[in-house]
């Protein structure tokens, strides 16, 4: 078993530390070296964290200028010793499982990178992370807002990008390509580091097995100080590097609605896009390679001009556009933007007997499902 570390990075958070606490108890390898690094917190949070705990020695930092996430995970890794080296957040409650699956990754894989963990919602019990896509000039976390037990949330993939909430690599790999760069402020800099290792030809993986609990962004404000000076950092660097890979995960996720729905391929859908990126030419392109001449079909909406982060489909589109009897395939940035509309989904589901979502996180599913995800689905 190699000697694993672990560097738990701390900003305020208090009222999530103690479940976090005890998870690790429960999750870390036994003789972990522990060290967690207090980043300038205005709450006590070191005089929580036990001076010893059941799994391994604890090495307790204080850093007195706050300098963000990346300057206290690379104090923690000057402490380090192990072989492996795991970061986690706060802000989660681990199942006893995901580290010891990290490892397990880690060894079985002769080119294994930086490993993420699959993140749920610990409210709704949907998928928060399992791994980014690149769009045509955006990043998408794939299959978010899904059923954690959905099929496509339980697969392992090979990834450019992982979540820095959970992360897992071996010491030689993190001495290869360097600490997190400190020009990045609670934001990026993982995805930063992922990049680094998958340029030198290293595989990341998300890895569906290793579960965590994320309350995601509970340090407050500062979470949010600089994410456009992190945005134009990430971008300059790494424009020319990345792969666009979201038609990759639509492909897949097509591929499983129709392998569980073959009627559909004789279904005539038209689009009805509602998408304010221009990730929806990847979404038409997929749809291309199953339904050949569905683009010719597309109907467009106003929802450039709504400025609601939900959309309302009676507000945004002519009242003729409810009684289309051709069933349509719903173009959206992400599901949740469709999550009120029941009146039109109840009424539509008169007219035609199924319609798909499909977003650019790569969800698919079929309109009665997205129903059912937010109370009772039409019968």
């Amino acid at each position: 078993m190699p000697s694993v570390s672990i560097i738990v990075p701390l900003f305020n958070g208090l009222r999530y530390l103690p479940y976090f606490l005890n998870s690790l108890t429960e999750a870390a390898p036994r003789n972990a070296q522990l060290i967690f690094v207090d980043d300038a917190s205005s709450e006590p949070v070191l005089e929580l964290v036990p001076d010893d705990l059941p799994t391994g020695p604890v090495t307790k930092l204080r850093i007195e200028r706050n300098g963000g996430y990346s300057v206290a995970v690379n104090r923690g890794m000057g402490c380090a010793t192990g072989d492996i080296v795991v970061q986690l957040n706060t802000d989660l409650v681990l199942d006893p499982r995901c580290i010891e699956v990290m490892i397990n990754v880690i060894e079985s894989m002769p080119k294994a990178g930086i490993i993420g963990s699959k993140q749920i919602s610990p409210t709704t019990g949907r998928l928060r992370h399992l791994g980014v896509a690149y769009g045509k000039h955006s990043t998408h976390h794939i299959y978010k807002g899904m059923p954690a037990n959905h099929p496509l949330c339980c697969k392992t993939r090979k990834m450019q990008l992982v979540s820095g909430a959970t992360v897992a690599m071996t010491r030689r790999l993190a001495d290869e390509i360097g600490p997190l760069d400190e020009r990045y402020y609670n934001t990026l800099e993982n995805f930063d580091h992922c990049m680094k290792a998958h340029v030198r030809g290293y595989d990341n993986y998300a890895s569906a097995e290793s579960i965590v609990y994320h309350w995601v962004s509970q340090s407050g404000p500062a979470r949010f100080a600089r994410v456009e000076e992190g945005d134009a950092i990430f971008w300059a660097d790494w424009t020319n590097s990345r792969i666009v890979d979201l038609h990759r995960f639509v492909d897949e996720a097509l591929d499983h609605i129709l392998a569980t729905s073959p009627q559909f391929l004789d279904y005539t859908f038209e689009p009805l896009s509602l998408c304010r990126s221009d990730d929806e030419s990847i979404l038409l392109e997929c749809l291309e390679r199953k339904w050949e001449g569905i683009s010719s079909r597309i109907h467009h909406t106003r929802a450039f001009n709504s400025p609601h982060e939900r959309l309302w489909l009676p507000m945004e589109l002519p009242y003729r556009a409810m009684m289309n009897p051709a069933p349509y395939i719903y173009l959206v940035d992400q599901i949740d933007e469709l999550s009120e509309n029941r009146m039109w989904f109840e009424a539509r589901h008169h007219l035609v007997e199924a319609e798909i979502i499909l977003d650019a996180r790569a969800v698919a599913m079929t309109t009665k499902e997205l129903l059912g995800m937010y109370g009772d689905a039409p019968q």
